[in-house]
């Protein structure tokens, strides 16, 4: 049985990964040619971009946790102790998004609901665990791992 949890929090935005493999592909092109330099520049550059990834992984049989950045598939963070998952829950927040045009002064303001999970441990440390816009895909994500951890998911977003 794998008594480790990860909990993947996020990746880079879609074009940031979009662009990394576009770089590896003209890295890829420009080994033929005599530019065979730039190449071996943008293929680590691009490898990061498509690999990056954040996240928080707990251990239950040695009650530690770590939040963690992975770069490349390596994991790197701090491992702290702890005694017991109280929860995890849920809260929304406003997320504005503020658009201005090139030519003109004016610009478009849009505004959407993010729902941001965390984790709140028995010494009454709380860390970020995930995000999602949709409330019902982040519930579905976080039922299973609640059930394993033997607590509870709590929604104050109401």
């Amino acid at each position: 049985m794998n008594y480790t949890i990860d909990i993947k929090a996020e990746s880079l935005p879609w074009y940031f990964r979009l662009a990394g493999i576009l770089m590896i592909i003209f890295s890829l092109a420009t080994f033929s040619g005599s530019y065979w330099w730039f190449g071996v520049v943008l293929i680590p550059i691009g490898t990061v971009l498509v690999t990056y990834a954040s996240g928080t992984e707990i251990n239950l049989v040695t009650k530690k946790y770590r939040e963690y950045s992975s770069i490349l598939f390596f994991k790197h963070g701090e491992q702290q102790k702890f005694d017991e998952i109280e929860r995890i829950f849920i809260n929304a927040s406003k997320v504005t998004t503020q658009i201005q045009t090139a030519h003109t002064t004016s610009g478009s303001i849009f505004t959407d609901i993010e729902y941001n999970a965390y984790l709140k441990f028995s010494n009454g440390k709380k860390i970020f665990v995930t995000s999602r816009r949709n409330k019902k895909d982040l519930i579905n994500q976080l039922q299973p791992i609640a059930n394993r951890l033997e607590t509870e998911l709590v929604d104050y977003s109401g």
